[in-house]
Formats: structure tokens, sequence, C-alpha cells
């Protein structure tokens, strides 16, 4: 038995031996460079640069909406600051809404007579060419958005506290953009939108 034993051994460190000269040889992994990446020079980001104007249309109703969009951190991110402001929302609409999302028919009042503030960075990840980016509203809501791009159009996917939804951002000219998203409400209901925004003026690079 103890024979066996001592052979068993033997035959595991034999067995190992070439398994440890394996990872031995194994290469290193370069170390992730410490050098910043280019600028983005993507042409779609350096379209959205301006100010811009318009509206937005969903089953809530309609809202003016105004939005900046500049360069930041030398050049590495899109920075988009938004407010939006309800202007037409229908007893039916206000109704809709608070059995959609569990409110009362004041928290709605107040909603519709606030102004809707959000910031965001958006950028590209320089090893997977992935449009990436965060959202912060003054409903302390916080979003993460990843998607790509086809053609003039941007299409991501954004998970945060309210859900996941779809949103896309499309040049349909030099000074013409409309944003559109899918999203389910709290019953499970698809609401979608709408936003249609025209250049106001064009902001200086820094």
């Amino acid at each position: 038995m103890k024979r066996t034993f001592v052979v068993l051994l033997t035959l595991m460190a034999f067995t190992a031996l070439p398994m440890l000269a394996q990872e031995k040889e194994k290469p290193k992994e370069p170390a992730p460079s410490m050098e910043p990446p280019k600028p983005l020079a993507d042409d779609f980001c350096k379209w959205m640069i301006g100010e811009w104007e318009g509206w937005s249309t969903s089953p809530m109703g309609k809202s003016k909406d105004w939005q900046k969009v500049e360069m930041g951190l030398d050049n590495q991110f899109v920075m988009t600051h938004y407010n939006s402001k309800m202007t037409e929302m229908t007893p039916d609409q206000m109704k809709a809404m608070a059995e959609a999302y569990g409110m009362t028919k004041e928290q709605v009042e107040k909603m519709k007579d606030m102004i809707y503030k959000g910031m965001g960075p958006t950028t590209i990840n320089p090893m997977t060419g992935e449009y990436v980016g965060y959202w912060f509203d003054n409903w302390r809501g916080m979003y993460k958005g990843t998607g790509k791009r086809e053609g003039n159009k941007i299409t991501m996917n954004w998970e945060g506290p309210m859900g996941t939804s779809m949103r896309t951002i499309e040049k349909v000219g030099d000074d013409k953009m409309v944003q559109t998203y899918s999203e389910k409400d709290m019953k499970g209901n698809v609401v979608e939108g709408k936003t249609e925004m025209t250049r106001k003026k064009m902001t200086m690079k820094k």
C-alpha cells in the first residue's frame, strides 16, 4: 500500500513538471500604455458641437428643449448640457403618466412645472470603437450607455434607476438633429418619444 502511494506521488510530480514549465514559459502581457489617446477625431462628435433648440413629443405631452454640446478634457469627451420644460400636457396625459409611473396627481403637477436638467460625457472606447457615455440629472439619476454608430445615426442602450432605454441621435442635416427613444414604463408598456432640434449657433472650440 505504501509503495503504491509513493508511485502515485511520483507520477503526479512528473505530470505537474511540464505544466509548471509551460507556466514559466508564458510570455508576460505588456503593461498598459500610460500615453493618452489622441483627441476625438470622429466627424459625428464634431458635428454635434454647438447650441441647439427644439421640441420633444411623447405620450406625456410636449416640451421645449435646449442643449449645449462642447468638447472637454483635452478633447477626449463630448460634454452635453440639457434643459427641458413641459409646455403641453392634457389632463388625460397627466392621468396616464400618474398610472404608468405610480405617481400622485400632485407629483405629476410638480413634475410638469419643473425644469428637467441633465448633463453627461460621451466618448469612443479606443480599444473597441464602441460609443460609451454617462448621464446625470436633477432627479439624481445616474445612467450608463453603450452603443455604436451606423452612418449618420448613433444608437445607444442606456441603463439606470428607471430601467433601460434605447436612444438614437441622427444627423438629418448640417443643422438638424433628431433624437428618438424607446423604453418601458413601470407597467411594462413601451413608451416612445421624439426630439427635433435645430442648431442655434456654433460653440468655439476650446
